[in-house]
């Protein structure tokens, strides 16, 4: 066995002292001394030590600044502290600062000496061993590149992915220098990073370019080189990770090469177009959007085009475009851009995903068009058809595209309408759209024209007769007024989206996941049973330590039964809101009938519910669902109680403005954080406050939100000055002489012709 170098720090143990015997621990343990801190200090900075025996009189007040220095100046070694307080807290304490044992005045003898001083190596060598057996598997089982040098820069490890990456193989380079076995690696300078990973710096190289000339394998690689060290912190190699870039580089030159295309392709369009990458920054525009907007392209890349979207459309626009970047999935909408003459102009925007041959997604292409009648360039022009005008550039869209006056009869589609209806264009126009459209509520189209709204129908659910027989299809439906230079509406504009696929795609992964949490709520119950079960007594008394411990785990796992309900009742209700069924309504009942239900309840946590009754809102009515609208107040009035402490309020009241409805819930409790007003509506969001509760998958409020945006509402929160928080819903107000009470949904089957 080697020898053992060990040091001695103060004096030797009381033990020891007292039984008179010679300080001896016997060979191989070769034993120095340091009756001072700074004396210690100078040996361990001049010679390695394996172990450091120090009595604990020389800890002081601060044994962790004590062994911590010790560490710094010894990494590598062991430390015994004996100690003439018996304390085991004081031993545990210092074990956990640094000490690899600690002894007593009894254990401090000479026998107990040498014994731990021989299991403290025995342990670090075995962790020294094991670490490295770690690290010789992983580096030969990974995916990247692993090379080790020695002192000379011999190359001692060249794993199977250095192999792949450069076609050397290891026996090839294996005991040889590294530039004399890698001569084509000389051109880029490895040998020198590998200098200064010997000098102690750690070293990251930028993108190199090689060519094995013996082999013909060419690519790109990035390295980092590390100095390896041995117990006494001195440098004895240097190991390399290489990892293989070449895939990444031909896919950002490929990326550039369509780019390109993209751009002459783009430039000879009669639309305003755009491409991303796929960081969402916008990298070209052709010469239609810079001549609209009157820039140039440096001026709109990146962030810069946002500056031309209308205030009250950038919000909404970025929520869209940053799902759609997300999910990798195409998105259609309306906005506002301004132009050279600082008026607004209506465009309907489109944007396609990008993908390479492999399916590397690299980013958008997206064009914007003037569904208001284009632009006129010269005053003196003669008068033109302007809503012939539009359909010119909409007839290569892949979105179907129906112009209707004020009277709701066809103006104008485009090709792409034939296709989705299977009514060719010329049998289309001069027709009524509830003619071709049978079942299609023209509830929806007069809202549009009485009140210049636009209506947006998310997977609406069409039967087309076709040859086969009746077929279901899914499709995203947009209607929004057409106005003219002087803002009068003067008719409707119709978008009609393909989204069968996306529907069904969607439609399996919800089914999967809602069996799957089906499937999950089955043992969570049977577990909840049990530990009932358990708790009662059922397998015997239950100690106080065991009722605890059964107390907590019940508690888990009715917090995930729980979130798992949760689960399914999002996904039903999200299922519901595809087959809404729409009535007239007084909001004023359906509030105070939720109220009256949740009241006794409210009384039971000490929280006092007060409806403030206006009788200026008995006769006002909305268009809605009944059960959705009231699952979504239900809903906010839990939660206001749930955030409310004892002897608070929550206040309900109503309000009418213009052609809106306001519903505010208001209570006095803890309230929401400002940074999280907008979170809080996220699908699966908790806030900080919310998951101290617990008891919530945090998926009420998306829902919710989502029930009544398809009311052509919207929910909001504010934080109150006082204290707690207000919640409002806003709807459409409805007045009979639209349409009589009664008429079923916008959301219903619809029916070509």
């Amino acid at each position: 066995m080697d020898n053992i170098q060990a040091l001695l720090i103060g004096c030797t143990p009381l033990a020891i002292r007292r039984s008179g015997c010679v300080f001896d621990l016997g060979a191989p343990i070769i034993t120095a001394y340091a009756s001072e801190l700074n004396e210690a200090f100078t040996s361990l900075a001049s010679r390695f030590h394996d172990v450091i025996l120090v009595n604990a009189e020389m800890l002081g007040a601060n044994p962790e600044k004590v062994i911590g220095q010790i560490n710094v100046v010894s990494p590598s070694s062991q430390i015994i502290v004996f100690d003439e307080d018996d304390s085991e807290d004081r031993a545990i304490r210092l074990i956990q600062i640094g000490a690899a044992e600690c002894l007593t005045v009894q254990e401090s003898n000479l026998n107990n000496l040498r014994r731990n001083i021989l299991k403290v190596l025995e342990r670090s060598q075995g962790g020294t061993w094991l670490a490295g057996q770690i690290s010789e598997t992983l580096l030969t089982s990974t995916f990247e590149g692993a090379v080790v040098l020695d002192d000379q820069l011999k190359v001692l490890l060249w794993n199977p992915a250095m192999e792949r990456i450069f076609e050397v193989d290891r026996g090839a380079v294996t005991g040889k220098d590294f530039e004399e076995a890698l001569t084509f690696l000389s051109v880029v300078d490895e040998k020198g990073c590998l200098n200064e990973a010997f000098n102690g710096k750690r070293v990251v190289t930028r993108e190199q370019y090689f060519y094995n000339p013996d082999t013909g394998k060419s690519g790109f690689f990035t390295a980092f080189y590390s100095p390896m060290r041995n117990r006494r912190g001195e440098i004895v190699g240097v190991v390399g990770i290489v990892k293989d870039v070449t895939k990444s580089k031909l896919n950002e030159r490929t990326s550039f090469e369509m780019a390109q295309r993209l751009v002459a392709l783009t430039n000879s369009s009669s639309n305003m177009q755009w491409i991303s990458d796929s960081s969402d920054n916008r990298i070209f525009f052709n010469k239609r959007w810079l001549e609209f907007v009157g820039n140039d392209l440096d001026d709109e890349r990146g962030c810069g085009w946002r500056r031309h979207v209308h205030a009250e459309d950038l919000k909404r626009y970025r929520e869209i475009t940053e799902t759609a970047f997300e999910s990798h999935m195409p998105w259609h909408m309306e906005v506002r851009l301004k132009g050279t003459d600082g008026r607004y102009t209506r465009f309907f925007e489109s944007a396609f995903p990008l993908f390479l041959a492999d399916q590397t997604f690299i980013g958008y292409v997206g064009y914007c068009t003037d569904v208001n009648g284009g632009r006129v360039t010269s005053p003196r022009m003669p008068a033109i058809n302007t809503s012939t005008q539009t359909f010119n550039s909409l007839e290569m869209s892949p979105i179907g595209i129906v112009n209707l006056d004020t009277a709701m009869t066809v103006r104008n589609a485009n090709k792409r309408i034939a296709d989705l209806f299977g009514i060719p264009v010329n049998e289309l126009i001069g027709r009524k759209i509830n003619e071709i459209l049978g079942a299609f509520d023209m509830t929806t189209l007069q809202v549009v024209l009485s009140r210049g709204e636009k209506i947006q129908l998310d997977n609406h659910r069409v039967i087309i007769d076709t040859e086969n027989g009746e077929s279901v299809r899914y499709w995203d439906i947009s209607c929004w007024p057409q106005r003219d230079a002087g803002n009068n509406t003067t008719g409707i504009c119709m978008s009609f989206i393909e989204a069968t696929e996306r529907y069904t795609n969607v439609q399996q992964k919800e089914e999967f996941v809602a069996a799957l949490v089906h499937d999950l709520k089955t043992p969570l119950i049977g577990a909840e049973r049990t530990l009932e079960a358990m708790l009662k007594g059922a397998l015997g008394p239950v100690e106080s330590g065991h009722q605890q411990m059964l107390a907590v785990l019940q508690n888990s796992n009715r917090s995930l039964l729980t979130m798992v309900q949760s689960m399914i009742d999002m996904n039903r209700c999200e299922n519901d809101i595809l087959n809404l069924s729409l009535q007239s309504m007084k909001i004023s009942a359906l509030v105070r009938e939720c109220s009256e239900e949740l009241r006794v309840l409210f009384n039971s946590h000490g929280v006092q519910l007060k409806n403030l009754h206006d009788p200026k809102m008995e006769g006002i009515h909305v268009m809605g669902d009944r059960m959705a609208l009231r699952r979504v107040i239900l809903n906010l009035l839990d939660n206001a109680l749930k955030f409310t402490p004892y002897s608070g309020t929550v206040t309900i009241s109503m309000r009418c403005e213009a052609d809106s409805i306001f519903l505010d819930i208001a209570d006095t409790g803890i309230g929401i954080a400002e940074e999280e007003c907008e979170k809080i509506f996220a699908k699966s969001f908790q806030g900080a406050i919310g998951k101290q509760m617990g008891g919530s998958a945090g998926i009420g409020l998306f829902v919710c939100r989502k029930i009544v945006r398809v009311h052509s509402g919207d929910i909001t929160v504010t934080r109150n000055a006082m204290g707690g928080s207000t919640f409002t819903i806003e709807l459409p107000r409805h007045t009979n002489n639209l349409v009589a009470e009664g008429v079923q949904s916008g959301i219903a089957e619809t029916r070509p012709n």
